[in-house]
């Protein structure tokens, strides 16, 4: 049996098959048929169970409660029908997931009387299955015939199947069960119903009982009743009639063991149903020597598969009696009804259900590869970066197709680079749907998916996007996935739900798809489809040239029958950046998502009319005119971009519905002649899933943003994080919390954790909560551990945040990697503090003591690890690994700072930043940043060029805005900006506009200011001090100036100010630089020491 299984279904799917019905009773045809099918389905490897609204106690241990269980979109529900259902059948029809009707008949309720229940039960269950067909994807019957009625009310032909009912061999006889036959002994099974037609059977009886008393001696009638059907009255009353009250045994449902005992004492099984769906009696009697004589009528053909049929009950009877005086003839045709029983062993029906189930299902490895289209319209940076991540997917089996509007950013040239690479198109129109049509066209990969220039795919996501589509159903047409918003380590959105009206509600509870008129759909830069769907589809209907694009094309293939997924880990990073239609919070192509809002409701929501338009006005006036009127009476947009943002949404929603008249737009797409075209991957990348194991990686920091407020430390880490994540790594990060709670965005979980002090009688303040919180961490830690164990930690030197976890034995806890930054005791001398000797100390022998127990070092830079050697005494040996930090080389500009428009600030208007160069200064404003350097310096820079103006960024503690003024002539005052702290998204949005950077601090353990500079290619003017010449190349990205040497510095800028050439070479050296020292660079440094340290940690320690 499991060869043929493996032949007939090779699969991977790992949702779960859930049989359903009423209720699951003893004794019963139906109910035994769920248990048989439960027991094949596992047997086949697949979760299987089987709920139901009622159940008897015997059966109990077979089933669930239906009110328990949850459907995913992944799982498959069978549901069984068989009469009317209050609960069970509505249940299963509603549910959002791949459903079966296995059909097992429903008797006509003609066939009753109108004033029974039985007529009403059928009647209802008849109509009701008639309102279900629709619902269903996939029908099964146990016999054609069953099979046929559901044809009939309109199930698909090609989804439909035959899964006959099981029928076990017979038990072995008990020692106590009479196995003699009893001449003249006839039995029939099934409950007293007109369609049974016990009546007619008690008469054929009768007629048989006076043509000849011992071929008909007793008859014995096995079933449940109702003692007020009218019905069983009537059988009561013809027994009576034909005085045979001694010779007919009506025994209403009996045990297993009477019941078999019953059939092997008969001599004849005699059936005059009217009506059967199947008839497991007709097989069961045979395999224990019972002949069958049934009317040919309704499925006892296919059920018998012919053997002992009669047209009519004379030939039945006159066969009956040729029969009892044969022996030969007589066993001749049990064999042969026993032969055509193995029909329905579980081994023959298993080999049913495995083809039925193989229309469902996809074969192991049946999707095999991706067409990524990538459509782009001036984003050229956006589309190098997007394609350069794309080189590091752990699986190879995808292609990748551009899609190009008409861009005239240098786009053209970036696409001629690759081109033979990649498979390249324009559009000359800004239509979104018309690039991602023409993408499909191009397309030869099984799936394609679609990912916007702005977006950055997790190395995993090809292996993601295969793996879940051969993992769940063919009706499975599209998959989506959520996505990371850029900036914030939070996603963008989750699972989306959209309805008729295009309403959409972001991050929709799972259970609640599929429910009242909540559909799914997919965000668009992670949005993926079935290819031949697409292309048999008619693709994106192009009259969607941006917004609601992919909503539409979602909810149409929904409404045609096909299965949208969401999969928690098919993810993407997105930046949501500017562009054409979308330019400022409020500054978006308020026309295009008017019109394209009044044409899809016009479209679906069965509107018309004036209720059509009147629902429109106030659908805009409420989620478009009321926020912008909002943003206007608040000041934060001008009068003329509200008025014409008004002015946009009433054009758009008149063109909205004048192209609502010619819906749809989409039109028969065309497979373009080109083979599948594999993307060429970097070439000694180390993936993860294909070249290294996925790791569990637990970092401890107190600084951490966006989750808690940090400086260099938590810029580090939040870089560090996002490029693990895109690797392909899970990573658990503890930071301090005012409550405890863990927050979980895909493979990321925050673990806010709060600190219980903990008194250290005669300890410093400061150090005593450097312990308390050292101590809360391993707490946190080991609790993380336990969930899911955690294969490396990382923490940073300063305030000895790991101190707790180091100390631990280091067999009973992960490896330890400390990242070795700015000590405490030259912090403390660099800002002049007053440390008491004995506190000092105590500090200086907890940052030496976590360093000695570490498993591994990292110097973020070559000075720190000598600063550090230096300050405590300590060689540098095989655990020490210098890696430079990393940030992302492109810029965040965030929409909901309005990009990189910046306001006035303090007096620092548009026209400065057009007109002017911009030397910029951004750091705390003290002499360890070495701000009295700008000070001395300033007069020089501003007399050398008439252009150049000071921007200075930062808090001003100690009030140098006032030496300023005292030191710089009054007429060039009005050239130097004090901002006070700014925002990150200032920071961003200055630095975009710098002509050059100053930084002129007195130390730094590595300098991540000048990689935020290098980011847009601003060269940097530095002093010669810590680490800053290992980030800062003189000539190559910056200049370098002698430490506390103004003069040196304020000629450097002169040099940048009046040498164009020299200012260019720099700034494409700042381009060059920060690529190198990237965020995905250091990244893959970090995991070299990860490795090592994991695979062979007794290496390092040696």
């Amino acid at each position: 049996m499991k060869q043929i299984i493996q032949a007939a279904l090779d699969t991977s799917f790992k949702g779960r098959i859930i049989q359903v019905t009423e209720a699951l009773d003893r004794a019963d045809a139906v109910s035994n048929q769920l248990i048989e099918l439960d027991r094949v389905f596992s047997a086949m490897g697949f979760d299987s169970i089987i709920a139901s609204k009622w159940h008897h106690e015997d059966v109990s241990s077979y089933r669930v409660n239906l009110d328990d269980v949850y459907i995913t979109e992944s799982d498959i529900v069978i549901f069984h029908s068989c009469g009317y259902t209050e609960h069970s059948g509505p249940w299963a029809a509603r549910q959002y997931c791949t459903k079966v009707i296995l059909y097992h008949n429903i008797t006509p309720h003609e066939l009753f009387s109108e004033d029974s229940d039985l007529y009403k039960f059928c009647k209802l269950g008849r109509e009701q299955l008639a309102e279900f067909v629709p619902q269903f994807h996939y029908f099964w019957g146990d016999s054609q015939y069953n099979l046929d009625e559901l044809i009939e009310l309109g199930a698909r032909p090609d989804r439909s199947f035959v899964v006959p009912i099981v029928v076990p061999p017979a038990p072995l006889v008990s020692f106590n069960l009479s196995t003699r036959k009893i001449p003249g002994n006839w039995v029939f099974l099934g409950r007293v119903a007109s369609n049974k037609g016990q009546v007619d059977l008690v008469r054929l009886f009768a007629r048989a009982r006076k043509r000849n008393p011992d071929a008909a001696k007793h008859l014995t009638i096995v079933g449940g009743f109702n003692p007020s059907d009218d019905y069983y009255n009537r059988l009561l009353s013809e027994i009576a009639q034909l005085g045979l009250t001694q010779d007919v045994t009506i025994t209403g449902k009996v045990s297993d063991e009477r019941r078999e005992q019953y059939l092997r004492e008969a001599q004849f099984y005699v059936a005059l149903s009217v009506h059967e769906g199947f008839g497991v009696p007709l097989v069961e009697a045979p395999l224990r020597g019972l002949p069958v004589l049934a009317l040919d009528r309704a499925a006892a053909r296919e059920t018998m598969g012919g053997i002992g049929l009669h047209d009519d009950e004379d030939s039945l009877l006159q066969a009956l009696f040729a029969l009892r005086g044969n022996d030969s003839d007589y066993q001749d045709l049990v064999k042969a009804q026993a032969a055509n029983a193995s029909r329905f062993t579980r081994s023959s029906v298993s080999e049913k259900l495995a083809c039925a189930l193989a229309s469902i299902l996809p074969v192991k490895g049946f999707y095999k590869s991706v067409s990524v289209v990538i459509c782009t319209y001036n984003r050229r940076d956006y589309l190098a970066r997007c394609l350069d991540y794309l080189q590091c997917q752990s699986n190879p089996n995808f292609e990748v197709i551009v899609i190009d509007g008409p861009s005239d950013d240098g786009t053209k040239e970036l696409l001629d680079s690759w081109r033979g690479r990649i498979k390249i198109a324009e559009n000359g129109l800004r239509n979104l749907s018309i690039s991602r049509n023409l993408g499909i066209e191009l397309s030869q990969g099984d799936i394609v998916a679609f990912i916007d220039d702005d977006a950055i795919p997790f190395d995993n996501w090809i292996d993601r996007i295969l793996e879940e589509y051969n993992s769940r159903p063919l009706l499975t047409k599209a998959l989506g996935g959520p996505a990371f918003f850029a900036g914030t380590l939070r996603f963008q959105s989750e699972d989306i739900g959209i309805d008729r009206h295009g309403n959409a509600w972001l991050n929709i509870p799972r259970h609640e798809v599929g429910q009242g008129e909540w559909l799914r759909s997919c965000l668009g830069t992670n949005s993926t489809f079935v290819r031949h769907y697409l292309m048999d589809g008619g693709g994106f209907d192009e009259q969607f040239d941006y917004y609601l694009d992919e909503s539409e094309l979602c909810l149409r293939m929904q409404l045609q029958g096909a299965l949208i997924g969401y999969a928690p880990e098919v993810i993407v990073r997105h930046e949501f950046a500017q562009s054409h239609n979308r330019k400022g919070r409020y500054n978006y192509d308020w026309k295009t998502i008017a019109k394209n809002t009044c044409y899809y409701v016009a479209a679906y929501s069965g509107l018309s009319g004036e209720e059509l338009r009147s629902n429109l006005k106030q659908r805009l006036e409420r989620e478009r005119v009321l926020p912008l009127k909002g943003a206007f009476e608040n000041g934060e947009i001008s009068k003329s971009l509200y008025e014409n943002a008004l002015d946009s949404l009433k054009k758009g929603m008149e063109q909205g519905l004048l192209d609502a008249k010619s819906w749809p737009k989409t039109r028969k797409l065309k497979s373009a002649s080109e083979p599948f075209s594999p993307f060429s991957l970097r070439s000694g990348y180390k993936a993860v899933g294909r070249d290294i194991p996925k790791l569990h990686i637990c970092i401890v920091t107190k600084e951490m943003p966006p989750f808690v407020p940090g400086g260099g430390i938590g810029t580090l880490y939040y870089h560090l994080v996002s490029e693990l994540l895109l690797m392909g790594h899970d990573v658990s990060i503890v930071v301090p919390g005012v409550e405890q709670k863990a927050v979980r965005q895909g493979p990321l979980t925050v673990h806010y954790t709060q600190s219980r002090w903990i008194e250290v009688p005669g300890m410093d303040a400061g150090l005593n909560h450097n312990m308390t919180w050292s101590i809360t961490a391993l707490h946190q830690v080991i609790r993380i551990h336990q969930e899911r164990p955690v294969d490396v930690i990382d923490s940073a030197l300063w305030d000895a945040e790991a101190l707790a976890i180091a100390v631990v034995n280091r067999l009973e806890r992960p490896p330890l990697v400390v990242r070795l930054v700015t000590p405490f005791s030259v912090v403390a001398a660099m800002n002049g503090w007053k440390v008491q000797p004995r506190v000092s100390r105590l500090f200086n022998n907890f940052e030496k003591e976590l360093i000695e127990n570490a498993d591994a070092i990292i110097p973020i830079s070559e000075k720190i690890a000598s600063t550090i050697s230096k300050a405590h005494r300590t060689e540098p040996n095989t655990r020490w690994h210098q890696s430079y930090c990393g940030i992302t080389y492109w810029p965040l500009f965030d929409v909901n700072e309005d990009y990189n428009d910046l306001p006035e600030l303090k007096g620092l208007g548009a026209d400065h930043l057009e007109n002017s160069k911009i030397i910029l200064f951004i750091g705390r404003l003290e002499k360890r940043k070495g701000i009295d350097l700008v000070v001395s310096a300033v007069p020089a820079i501003l007399a050398s060029d008439p252009h150049a103006r000071i921007v200075i960024a930062g808090s001003d503690p100690d009030g140098w805005q006032h030496h300023f003024a005292h030191m710089i002539p009054a007429d060039a005052m009005h050239r130097v900006h004090f901002l006070g702290m700014i925002s990150d998204a200032v920071k961003e949005k200055l630095l975009a506009r710098a002509y050059c950077l100053l930084f002129p601090s007195r130390y730094e353990s590595f300098g991540l200011v000048p990689l935020e500079a290098f980011v847009h290619g601003v060269p940097v003017v530095a002093s010669r001090s810590g680490a800053i010449p290992e980030v800062v190349l003189d000539d190559v990205c910056g200049i370098l100036f002698d430490e506390n040497d103004s003069d040196m510095m304020a000629g450097a800028v002169r040099r940048l100010l009046t040498d164009e050439r020299l200012h260019h070479r720099l700034s494409q050296g700042a381009l060059a630089r920060v690529r190198k020292l990237s965020s995905r660079n250091s990244a893959q440094s970090t995991l070299s020491i990860y490795q090592t340290l994991i695979s062979n940690p007794e290496a390092i320690e040696q």
